[in-house]
């Protein structure tokens, strides 16, 4: 196993895994221009966002996990859904995410008890990827297991904490929409409050590792700038093959990335 760890991500590395780091971006593109209520989305996005509670747990892990399995490209291609197995694995490690997390919830103001989309933000640290990999190691599900794999990739291979010269930045680990409540500017307004709880609770650095082209383009709105990018096809394993090939236009992962207080970074 640690064999085909080692081929899945040297592999990965020799097929021309680069660093994206392009220049910074301008002052006017850093700048988020947000009107509204910090707790209330636009007229056109009737929702309200607010900091999740303990007790929203159980609701936030079956929100999460259903968009993952029915909705999120990378994992459809992976077939993850089609094991009651890997449902399980996929619940319980959301779930061990959220008592450390710092999850905004967009609800819907005449049903407050409706979650329409969830952001969870958490503190990403340097030692993250390995972590997901011995996850992977534990995991029963094949499935499941490539995708813990990849995503260990995605946290390590930008070496976005050596770049910034940071112990740990603030991650948007999991953005996720109702399908019936899309196209109205949640995921985009979820990322805004999220950007700005990061400020609020100091740090300095900011990350969101994107699997799809959707949440990749929310990032780009939100004024992240894309640090470091791979083709899909070039995750492959150790008979040459590619793990996992999404539907377009889901061509690439991208990591985007922003600097919190830009007039401090030198």
């Amino acid at each position: 196993m640690l064999r085909w760890v080692q081929n899945f991500r040297w592999r990965s590395l020799r097929s021309g895994l680069k660093s994206k780091l392009a220049k910074s971006p301008s002052e006017g593109d850093r700048r988020i221009e947000d009107n509204h209520s910090p707790n209330t989305l636009s007229d056109s996005c009737p929702c309200h966002v607010r900091l999740a509670k303990e007790a929203d747990s159980p609701a936030i892990v079956q929100f999460v996990q259903a968009i993952l399995l029915h909705h999120e490209p990378l994992v459809r291609s992976l077939h993850v859904c089609r094991s009651s197995a890997s449902e399980s694995g996929l619940a319980d490690y959301i779930r061990v995410l959220l008592p450390d997390s710092f999850t905004l919830l967009a609800v819907n103001p005449v049903q407050p008890e409706r979650i329409v989309g969830v952001a969870i933000g958490r503190r990403s640290c340097h030692w993250d990827g390995k972590r997901l990999i011995e996850r992977a190691d534990r995991t029963r599900c094949d499935q499941l297991r490539k995708l813990l794999y990849i995503w260990s990739i995605v946290e390590a291979e930008p070496n976005l904490h050596q770049h910034f010269c940071t112990r740990c930045l603030f991650e948007i680990a999991f953005l996720a929409t109702a399908i019936d409540a899309q196209r109205r500017g949640i995921g985009l307004h979820l990322t805004q409050r999220s950007v700005a709880l990061a400020r609020d609770l100091g740090f300095h650095f900011l990350r969101m590792n994107c699997t799809c082209e959707y949440s990749s383009r929310v990032a780009t709105k939100a004024g992240l700038e894309c640090h470091w990018t791979v083709p899909y096809h070039h995750l492959v394993d150790s008979t040459e093959q590619p793990v996992a090939l999404p539907d377009p236009p889901h061509t690439h992962i991208k990591v985007h990335a922003m600097a919190l207080f830009p007039d401090a970074v030198h």
